[in-house]
């Protein structure tokens, strides 16, 4: 419920339209590299299935479904532009609606040429193309827990309720980093321009052996992706910057909750630990001697 701030405290109604708005790449069936969470849009994907039956009829394929509603309800009409009357039964008038969905992407041509019907191909064409993300491999690295994942796919997206954001609401008092108290605390100072977190990512960095100079997340998500490193090593690099946001995450809450903030020291310790834990548990069995190095 991280991102669904009205189950945890009363949203003004000025905001409400603004927190729905923002999980529209979850409902509406955006892929996981299109940055959604890989979840169908069940409503289209119902479209397009009920469109089989559309295509069937505009083929004229060889059934008895087929041959009594062309003589029920069709006859010797053009089935493109046939509409239904007030007597028809429900299920069929949901068809012709569907067949009016349809024709907003498909002429007759093109849709009585397909030789066979594919609700896949069909629902990808009703969604339409979105623009890729960079970041998919390093949220949804295999190597990263299943909680560093979904606190990464916000913080990569500014989804997380930093305090500014609870400020501009009217729940957080102080817009403050709660882990240094120095500037405003929002996405891209959390992460990792605040002194706290950026002792953390530099020890990991150096633990790891990522030698660069850049500390931005979107700028490590980039430069580990474009590195000419093994497959195994860059995951390995994801699933400790994913661990990293995730700890700095957990260490700002434990400030807003429990009024403690753990030492970086203990902070860099455990997250040392969660990877190579994780490392342990579902490391390939054929790995190079060049990434176990």
């Amino acid at each position: 419920m991280v991102n669904s701030p009205k189950f945890v405290f009363k949203v003004p109604k000025g905001e409400k339209k603004r927190c729905r708005s923002s999980n529209v790449n979850i409902v509406k069936g955006w892929t996981l590299k299109e940055g959604g969470l890989g979840f169908r849009d069940i409503l289209t994907w119902n479209t397009a299935a009920i469109g089989k039956y559309v295509w069937a009829v505009a083929t004229k394929q060889d059934s008895i479904w087929i041959k009594w509603v062309s003589s029920v309800y069709v006859k010797d009409g053009e089935w493109w532009e046939y509409q239904p009357n007030n007597s028809a039964s429900w299920y069929w008038r949901k068809i012709c609606e569907t067949k009016e969905v349809l024709k907003q992407y498909y002429t007759i041509a093109e849709f009585s040429s397909m030789s066979c019907y594919s609700v896949k191909d069909v629902y990808q064409k009703l969604i339409g193309p979105k623009p890729l993300v960079h970041w998919d491999h390093m949220v949804w690295n295999r190597l990263n827990t299943p909680k560093h994942k979904f606190i990464c796919w916000m913080a990569v997206q500014d989804r997380l309720q930093t305090a500014a954001r609870l400020a501009r609401i009217g729940v957080c008092s102080s817009p403050n980093c709660l882990l240094c108290d120095q500037q405003e605390e929002v996405h891209d100072h959390l992460f990792f321009a605040c002194p706290y977190s950026k002792r953390c990512v530099e020890e990991i960095k150096s633990w790891v052996g990522f030698h660069t100079t850049h500390s931005g997340l979107q700028i490590l998500i980039s430069r580990i992706g474009n590195s000419h490193q093994t497959k195994f090593r860059r995951q390995v690099w994801y699933a400790a910057l994913a661990a990293t946001v995730y700890s700095v995450w957990r260490s700002r809450n434990g400030s807003l909750w429990d009024k403690c903030i753990p030492t970086v020291h203990s902070t860099v310790t455990r997250i040392k630990q969660i990877v190579r834990d994780r490392i342990r548990s579902v490391m390939p069995r054929k790995v190079g001697e060049r990434s176990r190095k």
